[in-house]
């Protein structure tokens, strides 16, 4: 089966976000024809009035923008046309859902690939049983032990999924990550510098991170590359010994030169009841522009960094113990160049999109094979 040529759907809203679709480039490599289709508009914090998502470069299939209701709401915007539409003519091998199996999407294309006779896969991000309300509980109830496949996009996700009484096979599948070559760094020098890049919330662990660095007994430099209901927090910090230089309104095809600057990355995040760090995509991006990471033990940041091995995890809230390892690292240039290259070849070998794409390729060839036995 491994030569022979097959095709998908691939729904989803994630694949507004073009470089997201890189995935699918790469699955076309291994002898899919993909058709992705997507929400025709689409509303999030960096376009509140909207925009029309557009193909990736070097994409060759068929890309469908397709008219939706509740634009920006992730697991209950309604495809308005049925989405049998698409899994008729011409008819795929396999659809692939890029929603979780309790959203109001993956109950639309759940009820079309089942009607039709189409092997189906989801997504499984979440890595927290948080509360949900009862029609999302009724949808993932009626879909999760219908679905042929899953790709989780971690370790924690793939527990969840189990959790939920998932009985399709289950794949780790990385979030897609850019593919970008290392940018030229920065001679180095004085001062040392702290990068921090996300959101400026309570979940991200700022005010942890402000605090660790007020610790600190030598100059150094907070490079913080983001925005939030924090912003002002961070600009007020007293930081002692360091200075702020805070970047606002960066999108991320222009943060390599960001991460260049940086001697370190850090992703302090912290648990909530509801949530917990998904995957950390900032990691894996530093360390492909040539910088060592240091995260806190939220979610899935101590297995990205224990994948690539190309940084250092620290307690949760232990605000001492991130100051002790931005000094052992501050201090140590070997220690940093070795993490960092461990680190991105730990990317490349590991979380690449050619990784997520050879895993999605086998769940989904599995999912056809098994399809095959039944008939």
């Amino acid at each position: 089966m491994r030569g022979e040529r097959r095709s998908v759907v691939v729904a989803g809203h994630p694949n507004v976000v073009t470089h997201n679709q890189l995935v699918y480039v790469r699955l076309e490599e291994l002898g899919w024809d993909v058709r992705i289709v997507l929400p025709n508009r689409w509303v999030d914090e960096y376009s509140p009035g909207g925009f029309q998502p557009v193909a990736i470069e070097g994409f060759r299939g068929r890309f469908v923008r397709a008219r939706i209701a509740r634009p920006g709401v992730i697991q209950r915007h309604v495809y308005v046309p049925d989405p049998a539409r698409w899994l008729r003519d011409p008819r795929p091998d396999v659809l692939f859902l890029e929603n979780e199996p309790f959203g109001v999407p993956t109950l639309q294309w759940g009820f079309a690939a089942r009607r039709l006779r189409i092997p189906w896969g989801v997504q499984g991000d979440e890595n927290v049983d948080r509360p949900l309300p009862w029609p999302a509980r009724a949808i993932r109830a009626y879909t999760t032990p219908r679905i042929d496949f899953f790709a989780a996009r971690s370790p924690g996700g793939e527990a969840m999924l189990r959790q939920w009484g998932a009985r399709g096979e289950i794949g780790i599948v990385p979030h897609t990550l850019p593919e970008w070559e290392a940018p030229l760094r920065p001679a180095g020098g004085e001062p040392f510098t702290i990068g921090f890049a996300g959101r400026l919330v309570e979940a991200k662990g700022v005010h942890d991170l402000l605090a660790a660095v007020a610790l600190l007994d030598f100059p150094f430099r907070l490079l913080v590359v983001g925005d939030g209901p924090r912003r002002e927090a961070v600009r007020a910090a007293d930081l002692g010994r360091g200075t702020l230089d805070l970047r606002t309104g960066v999108r991320s095809d222009d943060m390599p030169p960001l991460y260049a600057e940086m001697d370190v990355l850090v992703l302090p995040s912290r648990t909530t009841r509801t949530w917990a760090e998904q995957f950390g995509k900032v990691l894996g991006e530093a360390l492909l522009c040539g910088t060592p990471v240091v995260g806190a033990a939220s979610g899935e940041i101590p297995w990205v960094i224990e994948t690539t091995g190309g940084g250092r995890v620290f307690p949760e809230g232990d605000v001492a113990a991130l100051a002790a390892v931005l000094g052992e690292l501050r201090a140590d240039p070997n220690l940093r160049a070795r993490l960092a290259a461990t680190g991105r070849r730990g990317v490349v070998e590991r979380l690449s999109p050619r990784v997520a794409a050879a895993e999605l390729d086998r769940l989904m060839r599995g999912a056809l094979a098994r399809r095959a036995q039944e008939r």
